[in-house]
């Protein structure tokens, strides 16, 4: 990663039994993006600056099969949890 990239949390609102299907889907593509948390029905998927765009992009071709609702993007402070 350049040390000018920042990791991006994307936080997403969606019901439990369709974060499977996501993640699988997500991290079917090496290196795009980290599914990391679910709780209280939201799920932290973390990339970086440079692939944002294509992680929206597969996000937005996915909403007609998975129903979910970008909540916030921010820059990750460092955790992993």
């Amino acid at each position: 990663m350049n040390k000018l990239e920042k990791e991006l949390d994307v936080l997403l609102k969606i019901n439990k039994e369709d974060v499977h299907l996501l993640s699988y889907i997500l991290e079917s593509e090496d290196n795009l993006a980290n599914i990391r948390k679910y709780e209280n029905q939201i799920l932290r998927i973390i990339t970086t600056s440079s692939l944002l765009d294509e992680v929206l992009k597969i996000l937005n071709s996915l909403k007609e099969k998975i129903k979910f609702e970008i909540i916030e993007i921010k820059e990750n402070s460092g955790s992993a949890g």
